[in-house]
């Protein structure tokens, strides 16, 4: 499952908790009809499927979507919405028979017609979401031909990658080979919409409570900027499965603000602490501390849009030199939740024979410290005391971003480089950076499929406004995707890892994060459905203190 997830990364945000409440004591004065309360790091930037690039907005989608598969606790996927599937001997068309008996909350059955128009029009949404098709786009049959175009009406295109031979046959063509496609198909970009419902290039609807949904949960208010509350869908085709009745995702981008609202039981989760608060909580059976596969580094804008410093792969080398990551990982918190990152790819996904990360550690690490020779490339560059490198560093709103960027700032500072920080708000950062509006910014991705999510995120097809821009990288990457021998694919990926960091350093990698998060400990069943947390099989224990 894929999504920058952003993130992103969204940076951080990542911390999994979970409380339904309907209770005692425990809960303080509040309504037990309140149900789970959880405050979340950010503002909620869509819900529109088709859009969501971050974790906040995964946090309350994964409650009101469904698709053909989820990931569960072990992150390997399992049926949700296909009954059954299967694969051609040359492994380009997958046939899916749907769940029978399916029906949207409102009551009318789901169709594979429903998946059509979802993926068709997503396809044609526009400019706004070619980060999120970008693997609709590179593996459907006929995708790329119709991919942004405005013109088209979703529920009048044809296209030989999507047919529906009935209402419940959905067969997808791909023009390559993809050993992950059934887990590249947990990614909301696939989800089914109802061309009633979902607006073909405007995603406003997404915000609107009560439209009809196929999940487990349907939207009963949502404010973007301060809380979206989702109810039991009736209609779920598993909803007697589903013990929590209410949730409520409450934005709160302040971690101390966080850590007060729990401490006074205001909230039954935090999914935005930070470290040093986890680390000085007097309670550890209400820490929550879930490994994530994450890299948190530093974009450099090298594209159209950057500065004309970044063009030179000298500078940017010197910036990534200068950085002492054992000691920036060191100030932000313990190993505990950070792990220096050597490479772009984190930990935990699997590579040619054992994990992707530790088997190219073993033969190299990238960019390891040498601020002296930093400040050579530097003199090379032009750049000394008396014509300083001056640099403009972006993050948004988090202590952990904070933390790192004055951390950065004085790193760089200490071999003549300036660095001046900027601060935007959580809601706008990735459209910002996305549109290649920055110089140099904090960016952080989780993944936890294949280590191919983690480098297509780079290639021209995959960025709105390329701040990578390279033809090389892009054929790199393009080609892996077509070996079928997997020890070939995983070293063809080592590859444009290697290319992309260590000889051009487009990205500088920096840690590994396994976000702390704060759960009551009257809270019962919370599930990781992959890499976000799912609250609705979760209880509360009247009698928990």
């Amino acid at each position: 499952m894929m999504k920058k997830m952003l993130t992103l990364l969204c940076a951080v945000m990542l911390l999994f908790t979970t409380a339904c409440s309907s209770q005692n004591a425990a809960q303080g004065n509040r309504d037990p009809k309140d149900g789970l309360t959880v405050a979340i790091g950010g503002q909620i930037t869509t819900l529109d499927p088709g859009l969501t690039q971050e974790t906040v907005n995964d946090y309350v989608l994964r409650h009101l979507t469904a698709g053909l598969f989820r990931a569960d606790e072990n992150n390997q996927i399992v049926h949700d919405l296909c009954q059954d599937y299967t694969v051609s001997d040359d492994g380009l068309t997958y046939t899916f028979t749907l769940r029978e008996g399916v029906v949207w909350s409102d009551g009318q059955p789901l169709t594979s017609g429903d998946f059509k128009y979802g993926i068709l029009r997503n396809l044609t949404y526009g400019a706004d979401n070619s980060w999120s098709i970008y693997y609709p786009m590179t593996y459907l049959a006929g995708a790329e031909a119709i991919a942004g175009n405005l013109d088209l009406d979703p529920t009048q295109i044809e296209i030989e990658g999507v047919s529906t031979p009935d209402d419940n046959t959905l067969v997808l063509t791909l023009i390559k080979p993809c050993a992950w496609f059934p887990q590249m198909l947990t990614n909301y970009v696939w989800r089914p919409l109802r061309a009633d419902i979902a607006d073909a290039h405007e995603s406003s609807w997404a915000f609107k409570p009560g439209y009809p949904t196929v999940g487990p949960y349907t939207l009963e208010e949502c404010n973007e900027n301060e809380k979206a509350v989702v109810v039991k869908n009736d209609n779920y085709y598993d909803a007697e499965s589903i013990t929590m009745p209410r949730i409520t995702f409450l934005v709160m981008a302040d971690s101390d603000a966080q850590s007060l609202a729990f401490k006074n039981k205001e909230i039954d989760m935090a999914l935005n602490i930070t470290a040093t608060i986890a680390e000085g909580y007097p309670n550890p059976e209400e820490i929550w501390k879930i490994p994530q596969i994450s890299s948190y580094f530093i974009a450099l804008n090298s594209g159209s849009t950057g500065p004309d410093y970044l063009k030179n792969v000298d500078v940017r080398r010197a910036l990534a030199l200068s950085i002492d990551k054992d000691a920036l990982v060191s100030a932000v918190g313990s190993e505990e939740y950070y792990r220096v990152l050597h490479g772009y790819v984190p930990v935990g996904l699997a590579g040619a024979e054992s994990d992707f990360r530790k088997e190219q550690d073993a033969k190299e690490k990238y960019l390891e410290y040498n601020p002296e020779e930093a400040k050579a490339l530097l003199a090379k560059a032009g750049y000394d005391e008396s014509n300083p490198l001056k640099i403009v560093y972006k993050y948004s709103q988090s202590q952990l971003h904070a933390d790192v960027a004055q951390i950065l700032q004085q790193m760089w500072q200490k071999v003549g480089i300036n660095c001046e920080l900027t601060v935007v708000e959580s809601g706008v950062f990735y459209n910002q950076v996305d549109n290649g509006d920055y110089e140099v910014s904090r960016y952080g991705y989780s993944a936890g499929d294949d280590p191919s999510q983690f480098l297509n995120l780079w290639t021209t097809g995959q960025q709105i406004v390329a701040s990578v821009d390279d033809p090389t990288y892009d054929k790199m990457v393009d080609e892996a995707g077509y070996l079928v021998d997997h020890t070939e694919y995983m070293n063809a990926l080592h590859a444009a890892e290697r290319y992309l960091i260590e000889e051009n350093v487009y990205l500088i990698p920096l840690f590994n994060y396994n976000t702390p998060g704060l759960k009551s400990t009257a809270v019962q069943g919370v599930e990781m459905w992959g890499l976000t947390p799912f609250y609705g099989h979760c209880t509360i224990q009247s009698d928990a203190a």
